[in-house]
């Protein structure tokens, strides 16, 4: 295991201290869980910046738009379909 130095502003570093103690965590275990959890939310945030992009790369592209709002027309039509059979069903009492 490495080790790690850090120069932190006074009341960071007193801050870091009161919550660790209230934990009942050594400064080394709280930093240590901090950083790890900063850096699973960074990994997290920098892959959906990813998908975002790679999704709007894809609405840009003709072929990929038409064949989503082709996919949509289908699903609405299925949607609007479903939801008039759920009316018929409940207003004919199926579950009686």
């Amino acid at each position: 295991m490495s080790a790690l130095t850090l120069r932190l502003p006074d009341k960071l570093d007193q801050q870091i201290r009161d919550l660790a103690s209230v934990q009942h965590m050594s400064l080394s275990d709280f930093a240590r869980t901090a950083l790890e959890v900063y850096v699973k939310q960074t990994q997290q945030e920098l892959a959906l910046q990813e998908m975002v992009a790679a999704a709007q790369a894809m609405q840009s592209h003709p072929e990929i738009a038409k064949g989503v709002a082709e996919l949509n027309q289908e699903l609405s039509v299925t949607d609007v379909d479903l939801n008039a059979h759920s009316v018929q069903e409940l207003e004919t009492g199926w579950w009686k």
